[in-house]
């Protein structure tokens, strides 16, 4: 069985490289196996994890694509972005954007066998980041593979654009704080921190004990994403994307070129 995850970890590397979708990971039949994948993936890409994401953080997000709970990712240095970001649309193969609340780590939170607390999570949170995640998937025909599947191909993950961290977040409610996206100055979606899982920091915490009981933790200086305050809204090659977190934490936005 090892041996099968690992091929399929080599076919998402190939996708990645030749920029040509692969049919689908039948062999991946739970999420023990999507997180094994996506271990061997990240042993054969070669670029340096920096931090996190959690998605299927709504219930909107679980009811796209049929899963039973959040998923986790990796976030990759080559695929972080600050804004203002002009990317290149044909990196990617589907461009779904989604305004998120980003949390950077002050402190470790390793592996350990007691489960993490909303209390001491939230003590290790050195700011909160306004970031769009940029969703992207390397599977043919997405929308009918499995969440195991999706979750293999490092959950739905393409990159990441961050804003200006913001250190004073105590100050902040963040499960009523709300969050705007527009593409090309027209609305797509509107929402608050409530959204995602009932607090942020519920699917941050759930993140640390996901984690934990694969043996891996989150080391001081990570990034993230908690999930979608907005929904999953798809962007053109030519589009202009901009997330409105208020006049604190400020704006975020990417200008899609082909």
């Amino acid at each position: 069985m090892r041996e099968t995850l690992e091929k399929a970890a080599e076919r998402l590397v190939a996708a990645r490289r030749s920029h040509r979708p692969t049919p689908g990971l039948p062999e991946v039949a739970s999420f023990d196996d999507a997180y094994a994948v996506q271990a061997a993936f990240r042993a054969r890409w070669g670029d340096q994890v920096i931090g996190h994401k959690v998605g299927c953080s709504s219930e909107q997000s679980q009811r796209l694509v049929n899963s039973p709970g959040p998923i986790a990712g990796s976030l990759f240095r080559a695929s972080l972005w600050q804004e203002p970001a002009p990317l290149d649309a044909s990196q990617f193969f589907v461009a779904g954007v989604e305004a998120e609340f980003g949390f950077r780590l002050g402190v470790d939170l390793p592996p350990r066998a007691r489960p993490y607390t909303r209390d001491e999570v939230s003590a290790a949170v050195d700011a909160v980041v306004p970031v769009i995640e940029i969703c992207d998937t390397r599977l043919a025909d997405w929308r009918t593979r499995r969440i195991e599947e999706i979750t293999a191909d490092n959950a739905f993950n393409g990159g990441l654009v961050a804003g200006r961290p913001f250190q004073d977040w105590r100050q902040l409610d963040l499960g009523s704080h709300e969050v705007m996206l527009s593409i090309d100055g027209e609305p797509k979606g509107a929402g608050t921190g409530a959204l995602v899982l009932g607090h942020p920091l519920v699917a941050l915490t759930w993140l640390a004990n996901e984690l934990s009981r694969h043996g891996e933790g989150m080391r001081a200086g990570a990034l993230v994403a908690a999930g979608t305050c907005t929904g999953l809204h798809f962007a053109g090659p030519d589009s202009t994307v901009l997330a409105d977190f208020g006049n604190i934490l400020g704006r975020v936005s990417i200008e899609f070129h082909r």
